[in-house]
């Protein structure tokens, strides 16, 4: 049976704000999209399209703090991603308990550990459902060995336009690397829409579709290669992100 990646982008700090989910599945041959939504607005909505569009076998990789543990500061595994990866620009945001006290990621984590799932760094193989906290950043710099971060949240809509045309032609690379992508008519259709015309929430709505593709493809990742090309900052107790280990050159020069 094949298994199921499923990529969210997180709208954790803010429920008017909708999450974006991509769900992709596959094995050792590639991946092909077959699920996404960009209008889930409640930790129940997000819950119930995960467990829809899980199986035996299933990786959720989050792009929001899923551990939070300390009052104040840092958490160590957004420090320690800083130290790695700051020099590229690919610091993490900071989260505490005294700026989210109550935060919906916290909450999905819980929600998905009462349905079996268990945290990335908790298990020796990757069998059975695994979830884990992502950051698109530094998975992209990771991924793609950049010297910089694409710029393609912030800044004028012209900027953003450039800067999403430039994370999409990296993530059409993934159909050349190990694991692949699987070309599909949905896949297709959703790497091919016309910037030009995007603007406001159509735009958001499209960066955050493509970080969700992102954070699935890191849960293909290390699904596909484990910790042989995968590692964890920070533990279990205060937290953790996973992220590929870098490859010098890129991914799919390492094929």
């Amino acid at each position: 049976m094949p298994t199921k990646f499923i990529g969210i982008d997180l709208a954790w700090k803010s429920d008017q704000n909708p999450t974006t989910v991509v769900v992709l599945r596959g094995g050792r041959s590639g991946a092909n999209l077959c699920a996404r939504s960009d209008r889930l607005t409640s930790t129940e909505a997000i819950l119930s399209f995960v467990l829809e569009h899980s199986g035996p076998d299933s990786v959720v990789a989050i792009d929001a703090p899923l551990i939070i543990t300390n009052e104040s500061g840092q958490r160590a595994c957004e420090t320690l991603v800083g130290k790695e990866y700051g020099a590229r620009e690919a610091s993490c945001h900071t989260s505490n308990l005294r700026l989210y006290p109550s935060a919906s990621s916290v909450k999905l984590a819980s929600a998905l550990l009462k349905q079996g799932y268990t945290h990335a760094l908790m298990v020796s193989r990757c069998r059975g459902r695994i979830v884990a906290e992502v950051y698109p950043h530094a998975a992209l710099v990771a991924l793609f060995d950049l010297p910089k971060t694409i710029k393609y949240k912030k800044g004028r809509v012209a900027e953003k336009r450039m800067g999403l045309a430039s994370f999409r032609t990296l993530l059409l690379q993934l159909f050349d690397a190990e694991p692949c992508l699987l070309s599909s008519e949905g896949m297709a259709e959703l790497l091919s829409v016309d910037l030009d015309v995007l603007r406001g929430r159509a735009l958001k709505a499209y960066e955050d579709t493509l970080d969700s593709l992102l954070c699935a493809y890191v849960a293909y990742y290390f699904w596909y290669w484990g910790f042989d090309r995968n590692e964890v900052f920070g533990n279990i107790e205060s937290g953790y992100i996973l992220n590929p280990k870098l490859i010098l050159g890129g991914i799919a020069r390492a094929v």
